[in-house]
Order: C-alpha cells, then structure tokens, then sequence
C-alpha cells in the first residue's frame, strides 16, 4: 500500500480578497487584490503544495500492532522575529510574538480522532504528531510552543492506524492543511 500525502499551506501569511475578471472583444483584464497578514516566520517551501510519499505498509504490521511505521516529516520556519513594529504608530511598537500553533485540519476518520484516507484502501486512517507526541486532532490546534528568534523546525511524524474496520489493499491519499498561529 502507498500513501501519498498533500501539505496544503494554509499558514495565515495571506489571504486573497478579491478577484475580479473582465474582458471584452478577445482582450482581457485579470485583477487579483490581497492582503499580507504579520507573522512572525517565514515558511521555507519548495513549492506551495507540499507531497510526502509514505513507503508501502504491510497489512501484517498494521494487523500485528494496529499503526505503521513511523513516517517523519518537519515544517522548516525561516526569519523568524520576536519584534512587531506597531503599523498605526512610526517608531512605536506592539508586544512581541512569543509562542506558535499548529493546527492540521482535512477530511476526518475514527471519529474525529484521525484524518481520513480516500482510495482504493480501507480500514487505515492518518494520525499526525508533534515531536513531543501530542496527536494532532483534525481542525484543534496542537499545544502551542515557543518561538523563537531566527530559524526552527517543527518535527511531526505520519502514520497509518487501523481505524476498526476490515483492512482492504490499496493505493490511498489524503489532503491535509496546516495553518501556522503566532502570539
């Protein structure tokens, strides 16, 4: 079985908020508006969605210790600054950022407890955790840690659980976002 993982980056550093088309006659317009949100860290991305392929798990390792192997993978936070100038006051400045949150949200399993898995596949679900072994429940953000000035990496590690019911061989994937809080 393989397991192909999409990262979406959801990570609160923009939002779009407007897009608007028009055209006429074969010519067109193309307008697209945003807004920067602050942050404290820069995100170091090779593109913006982000795929992790997981090795295939054997259906007797899942069946023996009901998850697979351990599969690690890092968010990698660049330029990070402790220091937010305020933008209503030149010269003034707003209360340093001092901690982050990650939180992962997609499509659910076991009850809210996993992420789903969508394929061929069944009886696995998808469990994330940190590097201090908190799961991460779809949409509830992970304790928060702190931040700190520079660069950092965050470590989670994927694995597949047996989510009780018949386990079927197959290709599966799943579309995870993550969304990075500062505060």
């Amino acid at each position: 079985m393989k397991t192909f993982i999409s990262l979406a980056v959801a990570c609160s550093l923009m939002s779009f908020t407007s897009l608007g088309v028009a055209s006429s006659q074969g010519e067109g317009i193309v307008t697209l508006g945003g807004q920067v949100m602050d942050s404290a860290c820069g995100l170091e991305l090779t593109s913006r969605d982000q795929t992790i392929e997981m090795p295939p798990e054997p259906v007797g390792r899942l069946l023996r210790n009901t998850q697979g192997e351990p599969h690690p993978f890092e968010l990698r936070l660049v330029n990070c600054s402790l220091s937010r100038p305020d933008p209503f006051r030149p010269g003034g400045s707003l209360p340093d950022w001092e901690h982050l949150r990650v939180m992962f949200d997609g499509a659910s399993d076991m009850d809210g407890r996993a992420f789903a898995l969508f394929g061929e596949s069944q009886g696995v679900a998808l469990n994330i955790t940190d590097a201090d072994g908190h799961g991460s429940v779809p949409g509830e953000p992970l304790p928060r840690k702190p931040l700190a000035e520079g660069d950092m990496t965050l470590h989670f590690t994927l694995r597949l659980v047996g989510n009780g019911r018949p386990i079927v061989v197959g290709p599966h994937r799943a579309a995870v976002r993550f969304k990075l809080e500062y505060f």
